[in-house]
């Protein structure tokens, strides 16, 4: 016996208005139709399922069992329907998130915030990683997304990048330092100055950026320690030194850190020295909802959304 969910819809109508007349009306068809169409179901099912008289229609009892079941039924299939439709369109769904730490201080509570605002069904897993592990992660399948820095544009063609975020390099120094008087710092003063610097292990993206500072603006600071953000805030107020720190580091505001711009180190090319935020994920992805949040966090980027193969 197969039940076309269409009968169903008809018989639900009928069963509801127990007028065959309205039922057509409501339906937007003719009495006629609908009446052989009923008739049918009752043929497919091998059960009377009204009982009609020239003044009444009333449901049999097995028609009031169809009834019960028809409504559910009809109730489960527009929630399939519905739930199919949101996925398809990425408004449901699990995405797993990769994220360096630096990422978290601006460009991840500002995405986070706006996309769970318009998809709030969404789930969230989320990794914070440096930009080496993510890239493993991405190549084994097991981040959807991953927000992570470039030394260099990648070589890889079963990825889709695209620059995210884009900052200027700071200078934190402690309370009291000399230069925090001055309202930007040249760079010049950076020569032989005490300085927190990044370890190549935990932060290798910001040692190499550091260093083309450096080099561009031809001094050399006396590292006198090396870590990684935020431990790197911690040693600067505690004052081991100067730091070269992201600008969106400076919203972990603290009274005893003054962060002060760079005169303007530029590189061999021409361009500024900036920090750069890149948001990564497979080239062949099917998540929809990943797909969304990628697209979304483009509108949102603070650089031009320049999408394109990671390779």
């Amino acid at each position: 016996m197969a039940l076309s969910l269409h009968a169903l819809r008809l018989f639900v109508v009928v069963a509801e208005e127990l007028h065959f007349g309205r039922a057509a009306a409501r339906l937007h068809m003719a009495q006629p139709p609908l009446s052989q169409q009923i008739r049918q179901l009752e043929a497919n099912v091998g059960a009377d399922l009204f009982v009609r008289t020239t003044r009444s229609v009333q449901l049999t009892e097995a028609g009031r069992v169809l009834f019960d079941r028809a409504r559910q039924l009809l109730a489960d299939a527009d929630a399939a329907e519905q739930a199919v439709v949101r996925a398809a369109h990425g408004e449901t769904g699990r995405i797993s998130l990769g994220f360096t730490s630096s990422a978290a201080y601006r460009l991840l509570p500002r995405i986070l915030s706006a996309y769970r605002s318009a998809y709030p069904a969404v789930a969230f897993d989320f990794t914070e990683a440096t930009s080496a592990e993510q890239w493993d992660a991405l190549r084994a399948g097991k981040l959807d997304v991953a927000l992570l820095r470039l030394s260099t544009p990648p070589v890889e063609t079963d990825f889709d990048a695209f620059e995210a975020d884009r900052e200027p390099m700071l200078l934190a120094l402690p309370l009291g330092h000399p230069l925090a008087a001055e309202a930007a710092v040249a760079a010049a003063a950076l020569d032989g100055l005490p300085m927190v610097g990044f370890s190549a292990g935990g932060s290798a993206y910001f040692r190499d950026l550091s260093q083309k500072i450096y080099h561009a603006a031809g001094v050399q600071p006396r590292i006198e320690q090396e870590s990684v953000l935020p431990t790197i805030l911690a040693l600067v107020e505690a004052g081991l030194g100067a730091a070269l720190v992201p600008a969106s580091a400076a919203e972990m505001r603290s009274a005893r850190v003054t962060y002060r711009p760079l005169q303007p180190a530029k590189s061999r090319r021409g361009g500024t020295i900036d920090a750069v935020l890149h948001c990564a994920r497979p080239h062949a992805s099917t998540n929809m909802a990943a797909l969304v949040f990628v697209r979304l966090l483009a509108t949102m980027s603070t650089s031009p959304a320049r999408t394109g193969q990671a390779g």
